[in-house]
């Protein structure tokens, strides 16, 4: 039977297949990612000058004050873990994953006469009492004992004393001379205190003797849980 006049038979349009969607949760991380990537650097410095105020606070014996400060210090590390986990490659504070901490030459800022030395790939200059060095420490970092081992060399004759300060705990040690100043070795301090999430490690001459304190490539801190048996 045919189609009466006028009557069409109506098919289907074929339309562009529809483009494929915005992820929304991938475009709500990389959006979280590129914030905490810039705000970062922000939060640290206000964690550094809360961690100067909780000790100022305890230092004059306030401790009600002492511990506001913490708490809110406490919670701006939480936030910064939280966005060191987003942006990893970005975050002033790296996530750190445990195991032994290496401090380099390089890495230092130092004062008092210590420089750093491109040739030796050391921190020279340690000539007098005022001569000091300090590293950041990563984040979050385990409270508990560190074994601090130098690399470093030094002549028969030279050497002296000097303390090894995180935020709160002090080792204080004297050096014993390698063989001489291209003699790099390993040696072993002693066990360092550390604070849950410390900011920073500091270490300063307190004696010097004949030409010098020593010459420092390396700071390693050992958790005594991974350290060698002596």
């Amino acid at each position: 039977m045919g189609l009466a006049a006028g009557v069409f038979l109506a098919l289907p349009v074929l339309a562009e297949p529809p483009a494929e969607p915005v992820r929304l949760e991938e475009l709500r991380q990389a959006y979280q990612a590129e914030v905490a990537g810039k705000a970062s650097p922000v939060l640290q410095k206000y964690r550094e000058e809360l961690l100067k105020l909780e000790r100022a606070c305890a230092g004059r014996r306030d401790y009600t004050a002492a511990a506001a400060v913490r708490d809110e210090r406490l919670r701006t590390e939480k936030k910064l873990a939280e966005w060191a986990r987003r942006s990893p490659e970005q975050a002033v504070l790296r996530p750190y994953p445990g195991g032994p901490i290496t401090l380099t030459a390089k890495e230092a800022t130092s004062s008092g006469g210590v420089v750093f030395s491109k040739d030796k790939d050391a921190l020279d200059g340690w000539k007098s009492k005022d001569a000091s060095a300090t590293w950041t420490l990563p984040f979050p970092l385990k409270a508990g004992g560190y074994q601090v081992v130098l690399e470093m060399a030094c002549a028969p004759g030279s050497g002296g004393k000097i303390t090894i300060k995180e935020d709160f705990h002090t080792l204080t040690r004297t050096i014993t001379p390698t063989k001489g100043w291209d003699d790099f070795t390993s040696q072993t301090l002693g066990t360092l205190r550390v604070k849950a999430n410390a900011t920073g490690l500091k270490m300063a001459a307190l004696t010097v003797e004949g030409d010098g304190l020593f010459l420092l490539r390396a700071v390693k801190l050992v958790p005594t849980s991974e350290a060698p048996p002596p």
